[in-house]
């Protein structure tokens, strides 16, 4: 695109090549930037193939430098290829994605915009996991140190980054994360029972146990009968949660392929989602989309996702909080469940979709025009 600005795109796996949430974050976005058809855009990824269909005009420079033995050392290496090829865009905004741009950052660091997405190694649990993740904060530091921009999902990602910013008021960035939309539902909601849906991995940090705990309590409060729990999802928990847990009105799931899982999210009542900590949880953006009302525990971004207007937002590793919360929904009548499904959606709409987070991109990018 002659004449216009370029922006280079810093990856370390862009899926469907790689798997994850940055790494799907990282295809949608670039596809939906290329659309606005206001950026010549480069894409440095460490693929032997290419990623982007021919028609989104998005150049691709494939290094084919495949993950290899130590995880942080292959990032350094990778990251000297990418610097390497960033000489030859020397006016270009630079965007880049985890440690895809560590070295030689220094250097051009008054024109690179980092992403750390969810910001897991400054949300652990354990002393174990502070101790294996603590490398990761150190070059999560150093890159935020020479960054011209660093983006926060938002919520309390954004305090997280406060606190390691020394000076961060004009350098934190508040960008979140996307999904597409989906055609507009009007639920019929019933008085008598309610369908909740849980969709995620079955890991400690998504707090399952905490909303298998819940489920026990409404069950001896009665709530047997009006309460279906229909929960998604595999990992290196589910064998242990389906023994421990066996409740008449709780359906294991299991995986659930892309068609069945919007499926589900299109006949269930009430998103539910307990999580210990996340970045901006693409599930919940998702069951937004198909207008569900959604319960989510306040932390990483899911402040700027819901509230009392489409919700419920409740204390983390709170069984208590996430009963009251179901019991509240159910008490509703069927009218103030619309509203809050309504809101749901149009919040959606108004600030989650690829198209209007690509337009917030843009805008930032243009902030750059006298650094270019």
């Amino acid at each position: 695109m002659a004449g216009s600005k370029q922006v280079v795109f810093c990856t370390d796996g862009i899926f469907p090549h790689a798997v994850g949430g940055m790494q799907r974050h990282s295809a949608l976005l670039i596809e939906e930037l290329s659309r606005l058809n206001k950026y010549e855009i480069i894409v440095i990824h460490p693929h032997d193939k290419k990623v982007f269909s021919p028609e989104l005009n998005v150049k691709e420079i494939a290094l084919n430098f495949p993950v290899n033995g130590n995880y942080i050392y292959w990032c350094y290496q990778y990251s000297k290829k990418v610097f390497e090829q960033l000489q030859s865009y020397p006016h270009a905004v630079i965007y880049a994605q985890g440690f895809a741009l560590w070295y030689g950052i220094k250097k051009i660091g008054n024109r690179v915009i980092i992403n750390p997405h969810g910001l897991e190694p400054f949300q652990t649990l354990t002393v174990k996991e502070k101790l294996i993740t603590a490398p990761f904060r150190k070059i999560e530091r150093y890159l935020f140190k020479h960054a011209a921009k660093v983006v926060s999902l938002g919520g309390r990602l954004t305090d997280i980054l406060k606190k390691e910013i020394p000076g961060s008021r004009d350098k934190i960035v508040v960008l979140p994360n996307a999904v597409n939309p989906c055609n507009y539902i009007k639920r019929n909601f019933k008085d008598d029972k309610i369908q909740l849906l849980y969709v995620g991995r079955f890991a400690f940090n998504k707090g399952i146990n905490i909303l298998l705990e819940a489920v026990r309590q409404l069950n001896n409060e009665g709530y047997q009968k009006k309460l279906q729990f229909n929960i998604v999802g595999k990992g290196p928990l589910y064998d242990a949660y389906t023994k421990q847990y066996s409740f008449p009105n709780v359906n294991f799931i299991g995986f659930a392929a892309d068609d069945y899982l919007q499926q589900l999210y299109r006949e269930n009542d009430l998103f539910v989602f307990p999580t210990l900590f996340e970045g901006m949880p693409t599930v919940v953006l998702e069951a937004m989309a198909n207008a569900m009302p959604v319960i989510v525990s306040d932390t990483g971004a899911t402040a700027e996702l819901v509230n009392q207007n489409n919700g419920y937002l409740i204390e983390s590793n709170n069984v208590r909080a996430l009963k009251c919360a179901i019991q509240s929904f159910f008490q509703l009548h069927a009218a103030d469940r619309s509203k809050l499904s309504e809101n749901s959606y149009q919040k959606l709409m108004a600030n989650f979709t690829w198209r209007v987070v690509a337009e917030k991109h843009a805008a930032l990018f243009d902030t750059f025009n006298h650094r270019a």
